[in-house]
């Protein structure tokens, strides 16, 4: 390759990030309130040993543990099992050090507190309630957001096939790792995400399936054929999920947005006897929320003015916003803030702990303020496959998960009809560390062939290596069609350097 090309190398956590500056990727969004007396002297604790052990629980359960049909579950109890059992593992010691590092972090976040504490904040506070009032003037009350969630999406296709799965605990995937479980499987504690050998322990009866992606997008092109009616440039966000901008449709029927997506759900229903959940608000991050809370099999409606939303978002736990993980919520609730509601009071102090780009989500998310926007460039950002199996480190093998990866990401390019100038290939160790390494060209490509080239070489750079994940992504994207639609030209003895 062109030793003038753009190459990177990176080591990456598997969390959020949500106190670095580099956070890029969030989309939320005060309040009028008037401005009131509030010592500083707030809600805030030094993590202690028994709150560390709990934690650590906590990061060690995953990161689906808030999933539709796990409400009634006994957490501690399941976070206990999974504690046991991860004893001694790769996973143990890597979750422990990571675990360790939250912890330093959110005591530099309190010594800092410390500093402040004491101090009068309320130039700090004048200056967040004027932020506040220029997010307000951005709030969009004038758009109709559906997020479309499909419940159980992979587990609820192997149903179909064999209905007797319906009747029994069941999951999909192995005993390395599980892709998703059915709600039956769930009143376990057996969720996505959560290694077969601990969810079989959880669930001693619980029937593991292989997953077979092929049905898998069999159902989603069906699924997807009944958006594309109601929404030409819907988004598409995984297999079973996608979000819909059903603004200029509501315009041409009578129905109200609610009947609307019933509408849309039951169509898809009839074309693919799946069940799907959805959400309805003013703009995605509001609607995302809202698709979660009557799952499976249901939908919620968030009426679109500031009033209801404002109450809305009130008592939402942070970690149910789009875009906050386990370490954000333990790292917030250090500062005492659980809900959107508590951002509010905290404002000056977050104001002056927090980075600029963090402080303005939390903002957006008191207020419930998001993104409306379904700019398709935009939204396609990258496309990527991955895929989790048992510990492998052949070369061969590798090369050839690298192959088939790489054909899976042409399907999918030349579906949306994208192509892109960026190929990075995600490594995850049998340590649970993931290394990501990507390389830029001038030209773009969505060929199989170019993108398992480049991948192999990417592959190579980390060689020796033992690996439980492998993915690959294709990023700095534009239609295809578009000016200058080329395959990347490579001379034909780099072509046969392999």
């Amino acid at each position: 390759m062109d030793d003038s090309l753009e190459f990177s190398s990176q080591i990456v956590e598997e969390e959020d990030f949500f106190f670095d500056d580099e956070d890029e990727y969030f989309e939320q969004e005060g309040s009028d309130q008037q401005e009131e007396s509030i010592p500083v002297a707030l809600d805030i604790k030094r993590p202690e040993s028994e709150d560390e052990h709990k934690s650590f629980k906590s990061l060690l359960a995953g990161p689906s543990t808030n999933k539709a049909g796990l409400g009634n579950v006994d957490k501690e109890k399941v976070n206990a099992v999974i504690y046991e059992l991860s004893k001694g593992s790769k996973f143990f010691e890597r979750e422990k050090k990571r675990d360790e590092a939250v912890t330093q972090r959110i005591n530099a976040i309190l010594a800092k507190y410390e500093l402040i504490k004491d101090k009068d904040l309320s130039f700090e506070r004048r200056i967040v309630d004027n932020m506040i009032r220029d997010l307000e003037d951005t709030r969009d009350l004038t758009q109709c957001i559906c997020h479309m969630d499909m419940d159980a999406f992979y587990a609820s296709v192997e149903e179909l096939e064999d209905p007797s799965l319906k009747e029994v605990p069941m999951a999909v995937g192995g005993m390395a790792m599980l892709c998703t479980s059915n709600y039956l499987a769930r009143q376990y504690g057996v969720r996505s995400a959560m290694p077969g050998f601990i969810a079989r322990k959880l669930c001693p009866e619980l029937v593991l399936i292989p997953l077979h992606f092929p049905k898998y997008r069999e159902a989603s092109n069906k699924v997807r054929a009944v958006f594309q009616k109601y929404d030409p440039n819907f988004v598409p966000m995984s297999l079973d999920e996608a979000y819909l901008n059903l603004t200029e449709y509501l315009k041409t029927t009578d129905l109200t947005p609610v009947q609307l997506v019933e509408q849309i759900r039951n169509e898809i229903f009839e074309s693919t006897q799946l069940t799907a959940s959805a959400g309805i608000a003013c703009n995605k991050t509001l609607a995302k929320v809202c698709s979660d809370i009557n799952k499976p099999n249901g939908q919620y409606y968030l009426p679109i003015d500031r009033a209801s939303i404002v109450k809305f978002v009130k008592d939402l736990r942070v970690r149910q916003i789009p875009g906050v993980g386990r370490v954000t919520e333990r790292v917030l609730d250090a500062l005492g803030v659980r809900t959107c509601g508590d951002i509010y009071p905290h404002r000056a102090v977050l104001y002056k702990l927090l980075s600029p780009v963090s402080f303005q989500f939390m903002l957006k998310s008191h207020l419930g303020i998001g993104s409306t926007t379904f700019n398709t460039d935009h939204d396609r950002k990258s496309m990527s496959t991955e895929r989790t199996f048992g510990a492998m480190s052949d070369p061969q093998q590798l090369f050839q998960k690298v192959k088939e990866l790489s054909i899976i990401l042409e399907k999918d390019l030349e579906k949306a009809g994208y192509m892109g100038r960026n190929v990075g290939i995600k490594l995850k160790s049998v340590t649970y560390e993931s290394r990501i390494r990507s390389k830029t060209f001038p030209s773009y490509i969505w060929k199989a062939k170019d993108i398992e080239r480049i991948a192999k070489e990417l592959l190579i750079k980390e060689l020796p290596i033992n690996i439980r994940l492998m993915g690959i992504r294709i990023s700095i994207m534009k239609p295809r069609g578009s000016e200058d639609e080329s395959v990347m030209k490579v001379k034909k003895n780099q072509r046969n350097c392999y």
